[in-house]
Protein backbone atom coordinates (compact mmCIF):
# COMPACT_ATOMS: atom_id res chain seq x y z
CA UNK A 1 0.00 0.00 0.00
CA UNK A 2 2.99 2.27 0.38
CA UNK A 3 3.42 4.62 -2.57
CA UNK A 4 5.43 7.72 -3.41
CA UNK A 5 3.13 10.75 -3.44
CA UNK A 6 2.68 14.22 -2.03
CA UNK A 7 4.58 14.16 1.26
CA UNK A 8 3.14 16.26 4.07
CA UNK A 9 6.33 15.56 6.03
CA UNK A 10 8.49 16.83 3.15
CA UNK A 11 10.02 13.40 2.68
CA UNK A 12 9.31 12.47 -0.96
CA UNK A 13 11.98 9.76 -0.72
CA UNK A 14 9.90 7.72 1.77
CA UNK A 15 6.98 5.42 0.97
CA UNK A 16 3.81 6.60 2.66
CA UNK A 17 0.22 5.56 3.32
CA UNK A 18 -2.83 7.81 3.41
CA UNK A 19 -5.52 7.35 6.04
CA UNK A 20 -8.68 9.32 6.65
CA UNK A 21 -10.55 9.99 9.88
CA UNK A 22 -14.15 11.01 10.47
CA UNK A 23 -14.58 12.51 13.93
CA UNK A 24 -17.70 13.75 15.63
CA UNK A 25 -17.96 17.19 17.16
CA UNK A 26 -17.72 15.42 20.56
CA UNK A 27 -14.17 14.23 19.58
CA UNK A 28 -15.35 10.59 19.29
CA UNK A 29 -14.17 9.13 15.92
CA UNK A 30 -16.71 7.36 13.74
CA UNK A 31 -14.77 6.03 10.72
CA UNK A 32 -11.32 5.06 9.47
CA UNK A 33 -10.20 4.62 5.86
CA UNK A 34 -6.80 3.47 4.59
CA UNK A 35 -5.61 4.21 1.05
CA UNK A 36 -2.44 4.08 -1.01
CA UNK A 37 0.15 6.79 -0.45
CA UNK A 38 -0.48 8.51 -3.79
CA UNK A 39 -4.25 8.85 -3.28
CA UNK A 40 -5.46 12.44 -3.58
CA UNK A 41 -7.79 13.96 -1.00
CA UNK A 42 -10.54 14.59 -3.55
CA UNK A 43 -10.58 10.85 -4.37
CA UNK A 44 -9.98 9.67 -0.82
CA UNK A 45 -13.12 11.41 0.45
CA UNK A 46 -15.21 9.11 -1.75
CA UNK A 47 -14.03 6.15 0.31
CA UNK A 48 -14.77 8.03 3.52
CA UNK A 49 -18.31 8.75 2.30
CA UNK A 50 -18.88 5.04 1.70
CA UNK A 51 -18.02 4.31 5.33
CA UNK A 52 -19.70 7.20 7.14
CA UNK A 53 -22.94 6.68 5.20
CA UNK A 54 -23.30 3.47 7.26
CA UNK A 55 -22.86 5.12 10.66
CA UNK A 56 -23.88 8.80 10.45
CA UNK A 57 -27.48 9.98 10.46
CA UNK A 58 -28.96 11.75 7.45
CA UNK A 59 -28.88 15.57 7.33
CA UNK A 60 -25.61 15.60 9.27
CA UNK A 61 -23.13 18.36 8.44
CA UNK A 62 -19.83 17.12 6.98
CA UNK A 63 -16.90 19.52 7.47
CA UNK A 64 -13.70 19.07 5.40
CA UNK A 65 -10.78 21.05 3.97
CA UNK A 66 -10.29 22.53 0.51
CA UNK A 67 -8.29 19.51 -0.70
CA UNK A 68 -11.49 17.46 -1.04
CA UNK A 69 -13.64 20.35 -2.26
CA UNK A 70 -14.85 19.52 -5.77
CA UNK A 71 -18.21 19.99 -7.45
CA UNK A 72 -18.61 16.21 -7.89
CA UNK A 73 -17.89 15.53 -4.20
CA UNK A 74 -20.39 18.15 -3.05
CA UNK A 75 -23.04 16.72 -5.33
CA UNK A 76 -22.29 13.22 -4.01
CA UNK A 77 -22.72 14.45 -0.43
CA UNK A 78 -26.10 16.01 -1.22
CA UNK A 79 -27.27 12.81 -2.95
CA UNK A 80 -26.45 10.94 0.26
CA UNK A 81 -28.74 13.42 2.07
CA UNK A 82 -25.93 15.13 3.99
CA UNK A 83 -24.92 18.77 4.21
CA UNK A 84 -21.38 20.09 3.72
CA UNK A 85 -19.17 22.92 4.97
CA UNK A 86 -15.79 23.42 3.34
CA UNK A 87 -13.14 25.97 2.40
CA UNK A 88 -13.10 27.32 -1.14
CA UNK A 89 -9.70 26.67 -2.79
CA UNK A 90 -7.58 29.83 -2.78
CA UNK A 91 -7.31 30.69 -6.46
CA UNK A 92 -6.31 34.34 -6.78
CA UNK A 93 -8.51 35.21 -9.78
CA UNK A 94 -11.63 33.68 -8.21
CA UNK A 95 -10.96 35.16 -4.79
CA UNK A 96 -10.41 38.67 -6.15
CA UNK A 97 -13.85 38.55 -7.80
CA UNK A 98 -15.46 37.87 -4.43
CA UNK A 99 -13.20 40.37 -2.65
CA UNK A 100 -14.54 43.10 -4.94
CA UNK A 101 -18.04 42.06 -3.93
CA UNK A 102 -16.98 42.15 -0.27
CA UNK A 103 -15.62 45.71 -0.64
CA UNK A 104 -18.81 46.84 -2.37
CA UNK A 105 -20.92 45.48 0.50
CA UNK A 106 -18.52 47.08 2.96
CA UNK A 107 -19.19 50.51 1.48
CA UNK A 108 -22.94 49.88 1.62
CA UNK A 109 -22.72 48.71 5.23
CA UNK A 110 -23.97 45.17 4.54
CA UNK A 111 -21.27 43.45 6.58
CA UNK A 112 -21.57 41.42 9.80
CA UNK A 113 -18.90 41.84 12.50
CA UNK A 114 -18.06 39.47 15.35
CA UNK A 115 -15.17 38.15 17.44
CA UNK A 116 -13.97 34.57 18.07
CA UNK A 117 -11.00 33.73 20.31
CA UNK A 118 -9.81 37.35 20.35
CA UNK A 119 -9.79 37.53 16.55
CA UNK A 120 -12.04 39.95 14.73
CA UNK A 121 -13.97 38.89 11.64
CA UNK A 122 -16.18 40.62 9.11
CA UNK A 123 -18.39 38.58 6.78
CA UNK A 124 -20.51 38.99 3.67
CA UNK A 125 -22.98 36.21 2.90
CA UNK A 126 -23.88 35.44 -0.70
CA UNK A 127 -26.30 32.92 -2.20
CA UNK A 128 -25.04 30.98 -5.21
CA UNK A 129 -27.92 28.74 -6.28
CA UNK A 130 -28.47 26.15 -3.55
CA UNK A 131 -25.05 26.94 -2.08
CA UNK A 132 -24.22 29.71 0.39
CA UNK A 133 -20.87 31.48 0.30
CA UNK A 134 -19.44 33.14 3.40
CA UNK A 135 -16.73 35.70 2.54
CA UNK A 136 -14.63 36.41 5.64
CA UNK A 137 -11.89 38.93 6.40
CA UNK A 138 -9.78 39.05 9.55
CA UNK A 139 -7.22 41.85 10.21
CA UNK A 140 -5.24 39.59 12.57
CA UNK A 141 -5.10 36.88 9.90
CA UNK A 142 -3.99 39.52 7.36
CA UNK A 143 -1.10 40.62 9.59
CA UNK A 144 -0.03 37.01 10.21
CA UNK A 145 -0.03 36.10 6.50
CA UNK A 146 1.82 39.28 5.49
CA UNK A 147 4.47 38.63 8.16
CA UNK A 148 4.97 35.03 6.93
CA UNK A 149 5.36 36.16 3.30
CA UNK A 150 7.77 38.95 4.28
CA UNK A 151 9.96 36.48 6.16
CA UNK A 152 9.90 34.14 3.17
CA UNK A 153 10.95 36.99 0.85
CA UNK A 154 13.78 37.97 3.20
CA UNK A 155 15.07 34.38 3.20
CA UNK A 156 15.01 34.36 -0.61
CA UNK A 157 16.95 37.63 -0.78
CA UNK A 158 19.63 36.27 1.55
CA UNK A 159 19.84 33.12 -0.56
CA UNK A 160 20.14 35.29 -3.69
CA UNK A 161 23.00 37.27 -2.13
CA UNK A 162 24.88 34.05 -1.41
CA UNK A 163 24.34 32.75 -4.96
CA UNK A 164 25.45 36.07 -6.48
CA UNK A 165 28.82 35.81 -4.78
CA UNK A 166 29.40 32.34 -6.25
CA UNK A 167 28.06 33.21 -9.71
CA UNK A 168 30.54 32.72 -12.57
CA UNK A 169 30.03 34.04 -16.11
CA UNK A 170 28.62 31.35 -18.38
CA UNK A 171 30.57 30.64 -21.59
CA UNK A 172 28.90 29.25 -24.73
CA UNK A 173 31.03 28.07 -27.71
CA UNK A 174 30.26 29.30 -31.24
CA UNK A 175 31.97 29.30 -34.66
CA UNK A 176 33.10 32.88 -34.09
CA UNK A 177 34.50 32.12 -30.65
CA UNK A 178 33.33 31.99 -27.06
CA UNK A 179 30.17 33.88 -26.09
CA UNK A 180 30.39 35.02 -22.50
CA UNK A 181 27.15 35.75 -20.61
CA UNK A 182 27.76 38.33 -17.91
CA UNK A 183 25.04 38.73 -15.25
CA UNK A 184 23.87 42.29 -14.75
CA UNK A 185 22.36 43.59 -11.53
CA UNK A 186 19.12 45.51 -12.07
CA UNK A 187 18.94 48.32 -9.52
CA UNK A 188 15.69 49.99 -8.49
CA UNK A 189 15.09 53.41 -6.97
CA UNK A 190 12.20 52.13 -4.85
CA UNK A 191 11.88 49.17 -2.47
CA UNK A 192 11.50 45.76 -4.08
CA UNK A 193 7.95 44.44 -4.22
CA UNK A 194 7.24 41.13 -2.54
CA UNK A 195 6.07 38.77 -5.33
CA UNK A 196 4.37 36.48 -2.79
CA UNK A 197 1.81 39.11 -1.76
CA UNK A 198 -1.16 38.58 -4.07
CA UNK A 199 -3.90 40.74 -2.54
CA UNK A 200 -6.06 38.02 -0.98
CA UNK A 201 -4.28 38.03 2.39
CA UNK A 202 -6.67 38.00 5.33
CA UNK A 203 -9.58 36.68 3.22
CA UNK A 204 -11.07 33.19 3.12
CA UNK A 205 -14.35 31.85 1.75
CA UNK A 206 -16.45 29.04 3.16
CA UNK A 207 -18.97 27.13 1.04
CA UNK A 208 -21.93 25.34 2.57
CA UNK A 209 -25.26 23.80 1.68
CA UNK A 210 -26.77 25.40 4.80
CA UNK A 211 -27.76 29.04 5.22
CA UNK A 212 -26.83 29.87 8.79
CA UNK A 213 -25.42 32.65 10.97
CA UNK A 214 -21.80 33.39 9.81
CA UNK A 215 -20.43 33.28 13.37
CA UNK A 216 -21.89 29.84 13.98
CA UNK A 217 -20.66 28.60 10.58
CA UNK A 218 -17.12 29.77 11.32
CA UNK A 219 -17.18 28.16 14.76
CA UNK A 220 -18.28 24.88 13.20
CA UNK A 221 -15.51 25.02 10.60
CA UNK A 222 -12.93 25.61 13.32
CA UNK A 223 -14.17 22.42 15.01
CA UNK A 224 -12.54 20.38 12.23
CA UNK A 225 -9.30 20.63 14.21
CA UNK A 226 -10.62 17.82 16.43
CA UNK A 227 -10.03 15.36 13.59
CA UNK A 228 -6.55 16.82 13.03
CA UNK A 229 -5.73 16.41 16.73
CA UNK A 230 -6.91 12.80 16.56
CA UNK A 231 -4.56 12.16 13.62
CA UNK A 232 -1.70 13.90 15.45
CA UNK A 233 -2.34 11.69 18.48
CA UNK A 234 -2.06 8.60 16.25
CA UNK A 235 1.23 9.75 14.74
CA UNK A 236 2.95 11.20 17.80
CA UNK A 237 1.06 10.12 20.93
CA UNK A 238 0.60 6.44 20.05
CA UNK A 239 3.75 6.57 17.88
CA UNK A 240 2.14 4.89 14.89
CA UNK A 241 4.94 5.85 12.53
CA UNK A 242 7.28 4.70 11.11
CA UNK A 243 5.47 1.58 9.87
CA UNK A 244 7.65 -1.48 9.28
CA UNK A 245 5.16 -3.93 7.80
CA UNK A 246 5.03 -5.26 4.23
CA UNK A 247 1.79 -7.23 4.28
CA UNK A 248 -1.34 -5.29 3.31
CA UNK A 249 -3.41 -6.81 6.12
CA UNK A 250 -0.65 -6.21 8.68
CA UNK A 251 -0.64 -2.53 7.71
CA UNK A 252 -4.43 -2.33 7.96
CA UNK A 253 -4.27 -4.17 11.30
CA UNK A 254 -1.77 -1.78 12.93
CA UNK A 255 -3.85 1.19 11.79
CA UNK A 256 -7.05 -0.37 13.12
CA UNK A 257 -5.54 -1.30 16.51
CA UNK A 258 -4.07 2.21 16.89
CA UNK A 259 -7.42 3.70 15.89
CA UNK A 260 -9.25 1.64 18.55
CA UNK A 261 -6.67 2.57 21.21
CA UNK A 262 -7.06 6.25 20.44
CA UNK A 263 -10.84 5.83 20.38
CA UNK A 264 -10.80 4.38 23.91
CA UNK A 265 -8.62 7.26 25.12
CA UNK A 266 -10.92 9.87 23.62
CA UNK A 267 -13.99 8.08 24.95
CA UNK A 268 -12.46 8.01 28.44
CA UNK A 269 -11.66 11.74 28.27
CA UNK A 270 -15.16 12.45 27.01
CA UNK A 271 -16.81 10.51 29.84
CA UNK A 272 -14.54 12.17 32.42
CA UNK A 273 -15.44 15.74 31.47
CA UNK A 274 -13.42 17.21 34.36
CA UNK A 275 -10.22 16.24 32.58
CA UNK A 276 -11.13 18.30 29.51
CA UNK A 277 -11.29 21.45 31.61
CA UNK A 278 -7.57 21.98 31.48
CA UNK A 279 -5.02 19.48 32.67
CA UNK A 280 -5.11 16.60 30.21
CA UNK A 281 -5.72 17.35 26.55
CA UNK A 282 -3.57 15.01 24.48
CA UNK A 283 -2.23 11.48 24.35
CA UNK A 284 1.42 12.48 24.85
CA UNK A 285 0.60 14.03 28.24
CA UNK A 286 -1.51 11.03 29.24
CA UNK A 287 1.38 8.72 28.36
CA UNK A 288 3.70 10.82 30.52
CA UNK A 289 1.42 10.42 33.55
CA UNK A 290 1.04 6.68 32.96
CA UNK A 291 4.81 6.16 32.67
CA UNK A 292 5.27 7.90 36.03
CA UNK A 293 2.76 5.50 37.60
CA UNK A 294 5.06 2.92 39.21
CA UNK A 295 4.97 0.04 41.69
CA UNK A 296 7.30 0.58 44.66
CA UNK A 297 8.53 -2.18 46.97
CA UNK A 298 9.06 -1.11 50.59
CA UNK A 299 11.45 -2.99 52.92
CA UNK A 300 10.66 -1.99 56.56
CA UNK A 301 13.26 -2.93 59.16
CA UNK A 302 12.48 -6.28 60.82
CA UNK A 303 9.20 -6.54 58.93
CA UNK A 304 7.80 -8.06 55.78
CA UNK A 305 8.25 -6.20 52.56
CA UNK A 306 5.16 -4.82 50.82
CA UNK A 307 4.36 -3.06 47.54
CA UNK A 308 2.40 0.13 46.96
CA UNK A 309 1.42 2.21 43.97
CA UNK A 310 3.47 5.40 43.79
CA UNK A 311 3.50 8.58 41.71
CA UNK A 312 -0.29 8.50 41.47
CA UNK A 313 -0.98 11.96 40.09
CA UNK A 314 -4.21 13.91 40.36
CA UNK A 315 -4.72 13.49 36.60
CA UNK A 316 -4.52 9.69 36.88
CA UNK A 317 -7.11 9.70 39.67
CA UNK A 318 -9.42 11.89 37.58
CA UNK A 319 -9.34 9.33 34.76
CA UNK A 320 -9.39 6.04 36.66
CA UNK A 321 -10.84 7.15 40.00
CA UNK A 322 -10.31 4.75 42.92
CA UNK A 323 -9.81 1.92 40.44
CA UNK A 324 -6.01 2.31 40.66
CA UNK A 325 -5.98 1.42 44.35
CA UNK A 326 -7.32 -2.02 43.45
CA UNK A 327 -3.75 -2.99 42.56
CA UNK A 328 -2.26 -1.99 45.90
CA UNK A 329 -1.00 -4.90 48.00
CA UNK A 330 -3.47 -5.35 50.86
CA UNK A 331 -2.19 -8.70 52.12
CA UNK A 332 -0.33 -7.16 55.08
CA UNK A 333 -2.05 -5.56 58.04
CA UNK A 334 -0.36 -2.21 58.75
CA UNK A 335 -0.15 -2.26 62.55
CA UNK A 336 3.01 -0.21 63.03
Amino acid sequence: MGEFGYSRDRRPDKLQINFGIATGINTIPTALTIQRGNAQDKKHIREILKVISKVIEKNSLLIFDAGANTKANKERIRKLHYHYLTLKPKKVKTYKKYIREFMRNLKEGNVEYFEINRRHYSCVKRKNGEETLYIFFSPELYEDQIAIKERKFERQKKKGNALLKKRKPQRIPSEKGWVELIPQLQKTLDAMENPHINGIEGFFILESSVDEDPKRVLRLYKEREKAEKFIRALKEGIELRPIRYWSKWAIIGIFFVSFLANLLINLTLFLRRKVLSGRLKNVKLLKKFLINLTLTTVYPKNRFRFTILSNVSRQILEIFGDFVWKYEDKTLDFRW
